[in-house]
């Protein structure tokens, strides 16, 4: 591990048990509980990796897979969010099937990613983790598309913890599949770049976050947004989006 790596590493650390005494301390942790866990395991996933740098084939172990609960906690986390933000609307016809539409295509657009590139692993569990690593990156970016249309759909406010915590998300998801997007188009060439791109996006993310929970939630999660649209609005919000969307085709 290079020393800009290892600065990296441990300002990430600093900045995650940080965060993790930011929710505790203000009790934060039973709202969000998939997220609390996710921070809960960030920091102890970080320690072991840090005491393991030195041991390049324990390392790469550990690395891998750590980096196999990282994707599942992070999933559960987004979904939480997700459901905290917009539980109201779940009653809407159809509502519901957003977040497995959105799951289910994510997983057929990586699955065609995957099977043109045919990655060779050196161990078979590391190219089924870095696969379900690169699917729940992408799916991290598509749901945080999802979040902010249906926010601006249904005219809800920005300053719930929710929409930071899948903000966040997407800015890691991002830096780590241009790393993916650069080795599988390039190799090594911009490996110096590849090394630091995730840790740095990582730190952005957890910046975000810290900015999300130091700042004060409205008491209810209503407080503060606009009123809910009404069936005949809806109707209209609808057909205004889909007549933009038909003139960026050129239909």
């Amino acid at each position: 591990m290079q020393i800009g790596e290892l600065i990296l590493a441990l300002v990430g650390l600093v900045l995650q048990c940080c965060l993790f005494a930011l929710i505790w301390r203000r009790g934060l942790h039973r709202r969000v509980g998939f997220f609390f866990a996710y921070n809960l395991y960030a920091v102890g996933a970080e320690i072991v990796r840090f005491v393991c740098r030195n041991h390049p084939a324990t390392y790469f172990q550990v690395y891998w897979l750590t980096e196999a609960l990282y994707a599942i906690l992070a999933f559960l986390a987004i979904r939480e969010a997700f459901r905290w933000v917009f539980r109201n609307f779940y009653g809407l016809k159809g509502f519901w099937t957003l977040l497995p539409a959105v799951t289910l295509l994510t997983l057929i657009i990586v699955a065609l990613r995957l099977r043109q590139t045919h990655a060779a692993e050196s161990y078979a569990i590391v190219g089924i983790i870095i696969s379900a690593e690169i699917t729940v990156n992408f799916l991290q970016l598509g749901i945080l598309a999802l979040f902010i249309f249906l926010v601006r759909f249904f005219h809800v406010g920005w300053r719930q913890h929710a929409f930071g915590i899948v903000l966040g998300f997407g800015i890691s998801a991002a830096g780590t599949l241009a790393v993916f997007l650069l080795r599988s188009e390039f190799g090594t060439k911009f490996d110096p770049i590849v090394r630091i791109t995730p840790p740095i996006a990582y730190i952005i993310a957890v910046l975000v976050w810290l900015w999300t929970f130091l700042r004060v939630e409205p008491p209810h999660p209503m407080q503060g947004w606009a009123p809910a649209l009404t069936p005949e609005q809806m109707v209209f919000e609808l057909r205004r989006y889909t007549k933009a969307v038909k003139d960026m085709l050129g239909r």
